[in-house]
């Protein structure tokens, strides 16, 4: 077991390794010069920290080193900017090399998790492995490398779910109360811990002793809010104003996305993409549903927690200029882990469908449809990449 461990870690550690180094490649490849810095963004004079530090990152440092200074700045929930400072106080790092270090560190440690999960499941070596890749190569993976929440939020998740699939409910309550202070999404892993056993009829009294306390941490913020700023759902009323993002009808986004672009006459490839990963979704709802109409064990707690993950930021709408209505959502589909083992699963399933049809037009065919998704995925990736090297590009 413990060889097997390390041969995990050196795993997890070369695919990370690589993936960083490409992207960073690619992110210095002719980097704007500092006219280029639009929305009043800092160019660092570090070139490796500046390919890191993009809009949200301006405002997590400005939490962590002066507070809620800003009413704007309390869309942002205080967990993560809270740990920078603690960070910066204990090391003396510049705060946005704390926030770039942090990022990776609770990256390389949810990747180790996921694959732990994986590994109690019974998946495979290759399963295991792909499942990493997808994620790791994801074309919006640039922010878990980033001065964002995505890694310590997917971090928080992955070891909430660890917890709860150990029977050690009260820990994996308290950690979902933390992942909601970190973001708002976050309420749904405990509520969907709370449903699962809502579903399975295991609900006693522990689950709402547990589950309140989870809820009262995500309420401290907007009772803080409500002492220091006379508002406790400010973080709320913030985000049409300042950020242009106005509630709407679930899934909607990616409906305006499409009269969107046959409006304009152009296709915009993100837009595209947010569609295909709408389908990945939908095609995971009708799996997890055959399944459990056949009788087969379904992991209630994930599937509410994806659920709950994709209809968050569908429900908003982004309504500003240069953008499309679903913006952000290749962000937000990151820290889904129940997603990304489902394709990992099927993307093994394929490859074990082509082999068995070697030498076969069949065989000719799929192989070709492989090759495409590749080269789309790649061709997506790369293209998401060198829109980031301007900061002018709003995550």
């Amino acid at each position: 077991m413990e060889i097997l461990s390390m041969k995990a870690l050196k795993t997890i550690l070369l695919l990370f390794a690589v993936s960083r180094l490409i992207m960073f490649g690619f992110l210095s490849i002719g980097q704007p010069d500092r006219i280029h810095y639009a929305d009043n963004q800092l160019q660092l004079d570090n070139p490796v920290l500046d390919r890191f530090i993009i809009y949200d990152s301006y405002n997590y440092a400005q939490i962590a080193l002066e507070g809620y200074t800003e009413d704007r700045l309390t869309a942002f929930f205080p967990l993560f900017p809270l740990l920078v400072r603690v960070f910066v106080g204990l090391t003396g790092i510049d705060v946005y090399w704390s926030g770039f270090v942090l990022s990776n560190i609770f990256f390389v440690c949810s990747l180790w998790l996921l694959y732990q999960l994986m590994e109690k499941r019974g998946l495979s070596e290759r399963v295991r492995v792909l499942t990493l890749s997808v994620l790791i190569f994801f074309p919006s993976s640039y922010f878990f490398s980033a001065f964002y929440t995505e890694s310590f939020f997917l971090f928080l998740a992955l070891l909430a779910f660890r917890f709860w699939g150990n029977d050690k409910r009260g820990a994996a309550y308290f950690i979902g109360g933390l992942a909601a202070l970190t973001r708002i999404v976050g309420v749904w892993i405990p509520l969907a811990f709370f449903a699962e056993r809502l579903i399975r009829r295991k609900l006693d009294a522990k689950d709402f002793i547990w589950a309140a306390l989870s809820s009262l941490m995500f309420a401290s913020y907007p009772v803080y809010l409500w002492l220091t700023k006379g508002e406790p759902l400010l973080f709320l009323k913030v985000m049409a104003p300042h950020y242009g993002r106005y509630s709407t009808l679930p899934f909607s986004p990616i409906y305006q996305d499409i009269v969107s672009s046959i409006q304009a006459g152009q296709i915009e490839p993100i837009s595209i993409f947010h569609l295909i990963l709408f389908l990945i979704f939908l095609s995971y709802l009708i799996t997890t549903i055959r399944k459990q109409q056949k009788g087969t064990a379904v992991p209630w707690s994930e599937f509410v927690y994806t659920f709950g993950l994709i209809l968050m930021p569908l429900s908003s709408i982004l309504k500003q200029a240069n953008n499309f209505p679903s913006h952000g959502f290749m962000r937000y589909f990151l820290t889904i882990f129940p997603l990304f083992i489902f394709l990992g699963k099927h993307i093994d399933q394929a490859l074990i469908r082509v082999n068995k049809n070697s030498g076969s037009t069949l065989f000719i065919a799929r192989k070709l449809v492989i090759y495409f998704i590749l080269f789309i995925w790649v061709s997506v990736s790369l293209y998401i990449i060198l829109v980031l090297r301007f900061k002018g590009f709003v995550a």
